[in-house]
């Protein structure tokens, strides 16, 4: 650890050996105040301590500043890591925060454990937000520095990434998909060093994690390589403001992929499968034609399986001949239909979960579908494929038949209790009410991901 830390915390301005200014806390946090709850990530380093120091004089400067949460997770991955843990909790609390203590239980990989560790952290986040604001927006805030956001170029650009890996990671996305938890990282702009120099202005403590040292990992090191880098005038600085101009082209092609999307009648329909007019979609440019269907095998998927851009240009090209009438690609299937392509869950070959949601909970399902079961429900009731048995019997009570695909409707998420099959939401929002499961209206809810 660093210095004894102090038992206040004086203001001071940008100046003072390059730490964050009072000046500046608005500029950096001003958005969070968009947030019911914020959960802010804290693992011990300079970098999360810091950041939750820079939040807290924030607050105190302003008249309506939003509830934060310190969130820490005990990774279990080294004998000191859960009096590490207690430790940042202590500390958010003698700041006036709420703290909460998350542990990633359970056996842990032999390979691959940073990016394993990431995964479980941001999915313990996740279920806190979910847990804590069950109807609400949340925002979790990372401490991602300058520094993070050049090292992540870097490694990008060593795996030959394209305009989007080479972006760096957004100020803000949708965690797993779900808009309703936003992972929010206001320090992309700050250099590390500046927030080291921060809580050494205010002799402040944090926790050096021996993994930054430790070479077997490819973050370190890139890090390592930086000064040789610095040398050749490929700084920090220089490298994470080639992201923020790659980022600005991502946003102008994202733009255009929108404006795909309208031209082509892209129907979602509401989760159960996606529909787009071919022509249309063959005559666009093929950057805009990869990224669209990309980002609809992504969101019917379910994230089963990692979608690689080499089988995404293959199944484009494809796509382009006469005579396609299928494929399956990362959980996801397209198909053509005369002039129109479909897009939806694959059925049969990955099996899709099941869960059970008590009232008044939630849950991501197939990474697909927000699921929700209202406080007013009577019991807990199971969420699972709908499955054809249950869609044939559904459509046999129906005149006219709906014009969905028997296959997508059997993805769908059905909540069943006791055998019977009590509410399939996405279903009747594509046709309307059904009179078997109208008792059930308004206290089960599916929200597609997209």
């Amino acid at each position: 650890m660093a210095a004894p830390e102090a038992s206040a915390a004086p203001a001071h301005s940008a100046d003072a050996a390059g730490a964050v200014g009072d000046d500046e806390l608005e500029a950096l946090f001003a958005f969070l105040a968009d947030y019911p709850l914020v959960i802010a990530a804290v693992s011990g380093g300079a970098d999360s301590i810091g950041m939750m120091r820079l939040i807290a004089r924030w607050q105190q400067r302003r008249a309506q500043p939003p509830k934060v949460t310190i969130a820490t997770v005990d990774h279990g991955l080294r004998p000191a890591s859960r009096a590490e843990a207690e430790w940042v909790v202590a500390r958010a609390q003698e700041l006036g925060f709420e703290a909460a203590l998350l542990t990633w239980s359970g056996e842990k990989p032999t390979t691959g454990i940073q990016d394993a560790a990431r995964a479980a952290r941001y999915a313990l986040l996740a279920d806190l937000a979910r847990r804590s604001a069950p109807q609400g927006r949340v925002a979790i805030v990372t401490a991602h520095t300058e520094d993070d956001q050049a090292e992540t170029l870097l490694m990008r650009l060593a795996r030959g990434s394209g305009v989007d890996g080479l972006a760096g990671m957004a100020p803000a996305r949708p965690l797993d998909g779900d808009k309703r938890v936003m992972l929010l990282r206001p320090l992309l702009s700050v250099a590390g060093e500046r927030l080291r120099a921060t809580l050494r202005s205010l002799n402040a403590e944090w926790i050096e994690d021996p993994s930054n040292d430790a070479t077997r990992f490819e973050r370190v090191q890139v890090r390592k390589a930086r000064d040789v880098l610095a040398l050749l005038g490929i700084d920090n600085e220089k490298i994470a403001l080639s992201a923020r101009r790659l980022a600005r082209a991502k946003a102008a092609i994202d733009a255009g992929v929108d404006k795909l999307k309208r031209d082509a009648a892209l129907d979602l329909h509401a989760g159960a499968f996606a529909s787009f007019d071919r022509g249309v979609w063959l005559g666009a440019p093929e950057e805009l034609r990869i990224r669209m269907l990309g980002g609809l095998i992504g969101s019917f998927g379910g994230q089963s399986e990692p979608l690689r851009l080499s089988q995404l240009e293959a199944l484009v090209t494809r796509m382009e001949r006469e005579g396609f009438e299928g494929a399956t690609l990362a959980g996801a299937m397209v198909s053509q239909h005369g002039g129109i392509v479909r897009v939806q869950r694959e059925p049969g070959r990955v099996p899709l979960p099941s869960l059970v949601l008590v009232p008044g909970a939630s849950a991501t399902w197939d990474g697909r579908f927000f699921v929700a079961a209202s406080d007013r429900a009577p019991a807990p009731i199971e969420v699972r494929p709908l499955g054809g048995d249950g869609y044939a019997a559904l459509r046999r009570q129906l005149d006219p038949a709906p014009h969905l695909p028997a296959s997508a409707a059997a993805t769908l998420p059905s909540f069943w209790r006791s055998g019977s099959l009590i509410a399939v939401p996405t279903l009747t929002a594509v046709m309307g009410p059904v009179a078997a499961l109208e008792g059930a209206a308004g206290l089960y809810s599916a929200e597609f991901l997209r």
